[in-house]
């Protein structure tokens, strides 16, 4: 016999008190205790859903932004100011970065693992630079995989319309003191909407399948070696290849990256010590879909080298006697080397460093007081940057906390910011813009790294065993992001000095002068956000979250930014989740998001301009429903998503560039040895 924990894991406890985060404070503890706001996606939630794409797996996250803009390219960030290859979001998987420095964003289906790997997703609704340092901007996101020797081997395979196919096998054992869990996979998702039609004489293609939005295979090997009671030696190493339609920034509208990544760690965990150090690799070739006969495709082959080392050391101790001490200290160091035919032929290999300290201390049994602050030094502007961190949170009951934070965090230039070389053919013939971070003509320009203040207030209650909720309120000041430059045109003055003028690499005549530059105004941006679970009886659990966000531009004198409303004022997030004895069991999901305005550069004529495109307002539907059998031993499931599709006016559309996104089914069956 096998119960329901031997395919799906175990359903949501009743007790919500019992469970635990990491990410928060790099230590295990309820969500109760944590310095920020915490959501957690349970197996039971990822099960439930059927969603095989994590990015919507983490929709269902009060303030969080999810945008598909085609069947391969998903882009996340938390309460605002999402974008075309989203970089304000810091991505790990059981603590270990999987962004890709060289655009700063993540290639959600390009990751070595799938879905049935995971055992939770932590979410911190907020900044974390102090302790994670530059990315951390805006939130984390957490990935936390089913251990090395937990669960049963098995497999699950699923196919849909439209030549959708997701498969994914693993093997899991422990003996004695050591454990693996061995899984590998394959998914394929199609374009929501063909961008190149096939009679087309006037255009160049790529070659890639104007129907594929993604294909991806992968493998992904994780071993520990317990070595006492409180030591434990873990090592892993995953490899994955995979071809996707993304959209790049600027005139880089439906680009096809074909990338295949790789990683090895070894990590120690003890009772006062935690190590690890990690490669990874990423290999890949880059070029448009398609461009007008005698344009470039911009072909190129990006390439990069991380090497990452940290160490942390943990204490307890009492000082005085009446406060108890958890002492985090940790050091960090990170190599970078990155080649593209994009960037600065000279860009060197970076060397990054890092300290960081947290001391949480406990003033009796309701009053806890967390301090926390890093020191980032980035290479590229050659100074350390400070991430500080300060939260009180008080509990009136053992199941309740109010929490006060204040903290700062950055995100530092992307390898393509910060050393972007790029001739940029102009819509009318024999013409280009050169794309660079340090032209000729602004050769004093550095591109600071963005900035983020936020005050946040928030209130959790778990004091029932059938309800939970909480309410939260923040503040922001953003500044300094980076966006591409207003393009420079070109002037006698500029001729007279020997710049522009004929490429002889390219035959084009440049024009003028484009790149990075910091945006010259300011956000302060106001919001809150109201959740709850309710648990009325076994097996039926119902949740719902609503999210503000009320944003000011401030403009300087002299600052002509375009007005920029991208992040929806409203959102809002409902769900049932129905687990029932006879092993039928499913959810049903409703999401909304208020309308958008976009402000995108686009080529036009001999110049590059900044338009403003309109976003409607949307809705949709997810369900699933499945049956387990077998001694819940095998399942079979549905899913549909946006079940809604066709009774608007036009099919749902989350960036202004973005494919027409429609109805999608998809049937599984999974199995458990």
């Amino acid at each position: 016999h096998v119960d329901a924990a031997g395919i799906v894991g175990a359903a949501r406890t009743e007790d919500v008190y019992q469970e635990t985060v990491i990410t928060a404070s790099r230590g295990a503890q309820s969500p109760l205790d944590s310095p920020n706001s915490t959501t957690i996606v349970t197996r039971q939630d990822i099960r439930l859903s059927g969603m095989t794409r994590i990015p919507e797996l983490l929709r269902r996250v009060a303030g969080m932004d999810v945008m598909q803009i085609t069947g391969g390219d998903e882009n996340v960030s938390m309460r605002g100011f999402n974008s075309r290859l989203a970089n304000k979001l810091l991505v790990l998987v059981n603590g270990r970065t999987v962004k890709n420095d060289v655009l700063g964003s993540t290639f959600w289906e390009a990751l070595s693992i799938d879905v049935d790997q995971i055992e939770r997703i932590e979410v911190v609704r907020g900044p974390g630079s102090a302790l994670y340092g530059a990315d951390a901007f805006a939130g984390i996101v957490n990935i936390i995989t089913i251990e090395p020797g937990a669960g049963k081997s098995g497999f699950r395979a699923g196919y849909g319309d439209h030549q959708q196919g997701y498969g994914s096998v693993w093997a899991s054992a422990r003996e004695g003191d050591f454990a693996y869990r061995l899984s590998a996979g394959y998914t394929r998702y199609p374009r929501w909407t063909r961008e190149v039609a096939g009679d087309r004489i006037d255009l160049e293609t790529s070659g890639q399948s104007q129907d594929l939005g993604a294909e991806n295979v992968r493998i992904d090997l994780r071993a520990s070696q317990r070595l006492g009671p409180r030591r434990e030696l873990a090592v892993g190493a995953g490899y994955s290849r995979s071809e996707l339609d993304i959209y790049g920034i600027g005139p880089f509208n439906d680009y096809n990256l074909e990338v295949a990544n790789t990683d090895a760690s070894v990590a120690y965990r003890g009772e006062n010590v935690n190590a690890r150090t990690y490669y990874s690799y990423l290999d890949g070739t880059s070029q448009l879909n398609a461009a007008y006969l005698g344009h470039t495709l911009y072909a190129g082959r990006p390439r990069q080298h991380i090497v990452n080392a940290e160490i942390e050391f943990a204490k307890t101790l009492r000082a005085p006697a009446a406060v108890a001490h958890d002492f985090h200290i940790g050091l960090g160091y990170r190599l970078k080397a990155t080649d593209w035919s994009y960037l600065d032929g000279d860009m060197p290999i970076e060397h990054h460093g890092s300290v960081f300290l947290q001391d949480s201390m406990k003033l009796g049994e309701r009053v806890t007081v967390v301090a926390s602050g890093r020191l980032d030094y980035v290479p590229y502007l050659e100074r350390l940057i400070p991430s500080p961190r300060g939260s009180v949170i008080v509990k009136p009951t053992a199941r309740q906390a109010i929490r006060l934070s204040g903290s700062t965090a950055f995100r530092s230039p992307t390898s393509l910011e910060a050393y972007v070389d790029l001739p940029i053919q102009l819509a009318l013939p024999g013409l280009e813009l050169l794309s660079t971070t340090r032209p000729p003509v602004r050769s004093d320009v550095i591109i600071d790294p963005e900035q983020i203040i936020t005050a946040e207030a928030s209130y959790l209650n778990q004091q029932s065993d059938y309800f939970e909720f909480e309410v939260t309120a923040y503040y922001n000041r953003v500044s300094d992001l980076i966006v591409l430059a207003e393009p420079q045109r070109m002037t006698l003055s500029h001729r007279a000095q020997g710049i522009g003028g004929l490429n002889p690499e390219t035959g084009r005549y440049t024009s003028g002068f484009g790149g990075f530059e910091n945006q010259c105004d300011v956000y302060h941006v106001v919001g809150g956000e109201l959740g709850g679970r309710v648990y009325p009886v076994e097996g039926l659990d119902i949740f719902a979250n609503y999210a503000l966000n009320l944003s000011e531009q401030q403009r300087p004198a002299g600052c002509n930014a375009p007005e920029d409303e991208r992040t929806s004022r409203h959102k809002v997030n409902a769900g049932v989740q129905v687990r029932s004895p006879i092993g039928v069991d499913g959810e049903v999901t409703f999401h909304y998001q208020s309308a958008q305005a976009w402000a995108e550069q686009v080529p036009a004529g001999t110049v590059i301009a900044t338009t403003v495109y309109p976003l409607p307002a949307y809705t949709l539907l997810n369900a699933r429903l499945g049956y387990r059998f077998l001694d819940n031993r095998a399942e079979i499931s549905a899913t549909v998503f946006n079940a809604l599709d066709g009774l608007g006016e036009a099919p749902l559309q989350m960036h202004p560039f973005g494919n027409r996104i429609g109805r999608r089914f998809m049937g599984f069956f999974r199995y458990s040895l």
